[in-house]
C-alpha cells in the first residue's frame, strides 16, 4: 500500500464515485481543471498529509499489526465508535473482506463534485482539507471537529466522502456507494427511500476492489447507538451487534466510553463474544478483560488523557508500570498523553456464544 506513489491509475470506466474519491484524495489522475482551479494547491497539500501519515502511522501500524495481530483472510473487523477512521482498521487487518464501523455521526450522500459551481467547489474541497488534515496530523477524528465539519450549515455533507477517500488511499477502487438501512430482523438491507433525501443516506456501504488482487471488499459505516438505550432486548440495534461482537474488534479513541455505565450492554457483549479485541486504553477496563483474555502489552502507559476519569485504569497504569521490558509502539495511537502510546491485544482461549 502507498499513500502517494505505486498506485494503480483510475481506469476509463471507473465509477463516478471511484473518480470523485481519487479526485478528494489528492490523486493527479484524479485532478480536473475546475478542482485546480477552485483550490489550486488542494491536491499537493493532501497529497503530502497522506505521505507523512503513511511514514509515521499507517507503514509502522501495518507492520507492528502483522506481527502483534492473527491475520485471517476474509473475516470480518469491528470498530465501535470508529467514526470515519477506515486507516486504522485497515492497516491493523489489510486482509478482512469486510469493515464495518459504527458511530453517530450521518453518513450522508456521496459528494459530487461535478454538480459543484467553483465558489462551492472551492469550499467543499477546504472542508475536506481541513477535516482530512485534522486525522492525518492526529490519526483520530474529534468529535466536535467533525461534527462542526459535516453538519446541515458546512460545505461537506455527512462523512461517507472521507470513507471515500481513506479507500482510495487505502489501494481500493469504489465500485460503488449505497444507503443501506437497519431491518427488524437486525440484518443490513438496502435502504428502500429516495435517494435525493439526505435521511436515505444515515448508513452506507461502500463496495470496494482491492486493487493489489482484484478481491472485493465491503466498508459498512452505521449510524447506530451503541448506549443501553439503544441496545435493549429484542431490538434490531441489539441483534445487529451481537452478531457484529463475534468479529475482530478494534477500540481506539474510544472517549472511555466501554468503561461507561450507559455503555455495559456493548461491553458485556464484546467480552463476552469476541474472539480478540485489539484496543487502547479508552477501550474495555483492563480489570475486565484480563479476567477473560490473554492480554498482551504494548507500548507505555502511564496516565489517560486529562480531559478523562482514569479511575477505571489504575490497574493498567500498574501492570505496564511491574511489567518489565516492553517494546515501544513504533507509531503514536489515540489520544495525547505525554510521549506514551500503549495498545491492548486481548485474545480469548475459547470463544463462548452467551452475553451475560
Amino acid at each position: 500500500m502507498s499513500s502517494a506513489t505505486g498506485v494503480a491509475p483510475v481506469l476509463a470506466d471507473s465509477s463516478p464515485e471511484d473518480r470523485t474519491a481519487r479526485l478528494l484524495a489528492g490523486f493527479a489522475d484524479g485532478a480536473d481543471e475546475r478542482a485546480t482551479r477552485a483550490r489550486p494547491a488542494y491536491a499537493p497539500r493532501i497529497d503530502r498529509a497522506f505521505a507523512r501519515f503513511a511514514e509515521k502511522v499507517g507503514e509502522p501500524m501495518q507492520a507492528w499489526a502483522a506481527e502483534a495481530l492473527v491475520q485471517t483472510p476474509g473475516e470480518t473487523v469491528f470498530y465501535p465508535f470508529a467514526g470515519a477512521d477506515f486507516p486504522t482498521a485497515h492497516r491493523m487487518y489489510p486482509l478482512a473482506a469486510r469493515y464495518v464501523l459504527i458511530a453517530m455521526q450521518r453518513g450522508g450522500p456521496p459528494p459530487d463534485p461535478a454538480a459543484q459551481g467553483r465558489e462551492a467547489l472551492g469550499e467543499l474541497l477546504a472542508g475536506y482539507e481541513r477535516l482530512l488534515g485534522a486525522f492525518l496530523r492526529r490519526g483520530f477524528f474529534v468529535t466536535a471537529e467533525m461534527n462542526a465539519e459535516t453538519g446541515n450549515d458546512a460545505a461537506i455533507r455527512g462523512i461517507t466522502g472521507a470513507l471515500m477517500v481513506f479507500a482510495a488511499r487505502e489501494g481500493f477502487e469504489l465500485l460503488g456507494v449505497d444507503p443501506v438501512a437497519l431491518a427488524d430482523d437486525g440484518t443490513l438491507t438496502l435502504h428502500p427511500g429516495d435517494r435525493t433525501r439526505a435521511a436515505t443516506w444515515d448508513s452506507v456501504r461502500l463496495r470496494l476492489r482491492r486493487r493489489a488482487d482484484g478481491q472485493p471488499v465491503l466498508l459498512e459505516y452505521l449510524r447506530v447507538g451503541l448506549s443501553n438505550n439503544t441496545l435493549k432486548p429484542e431490538t434490531p440495534a441489539l441483534t445487529l451487534v451481537t452478531g457484529l461482537s463475534d468479529a475482530r474488534v478494534i477500540l481506539k479513541a474510544a472517549s472511555h466510553l466501554p468503561q461507561d455505565n450507559n455503555f455495559t450492554v456493548l461491553t458485556r457483549l464484546l467480552l463476552s463474544r469476541a474472539p480478540t479485541i485489539v484496543q487502547d486504553e479508552t477501550g474495555v477496563a483492563y480489570d475486565a478483560l484480563r479476567g477473560r483474555f490473554s492480554v498482551k502489552l504494548h507500548g507505555s502507559f502511564k496516565q489517560v488523557n486529562l480531559l478523562f476519569d482514569g479511575s477505571d485504569q489504575e490497574t493498567l497504569i500498574e501492570a505496564y508500570r511491574t511489567a518489565g521490558k516492553i517494546d515501544r509502539l513504533p507509531f503514536h495511537v489515540g489520544y495525547r498523553k505525554g510521549a506514551a502510546a500503549c495498545m491492548l491485544v486481548a485474545t480469548r482461549a475459547t470463544v463462548t456464544s452467551d452475553a451475560r
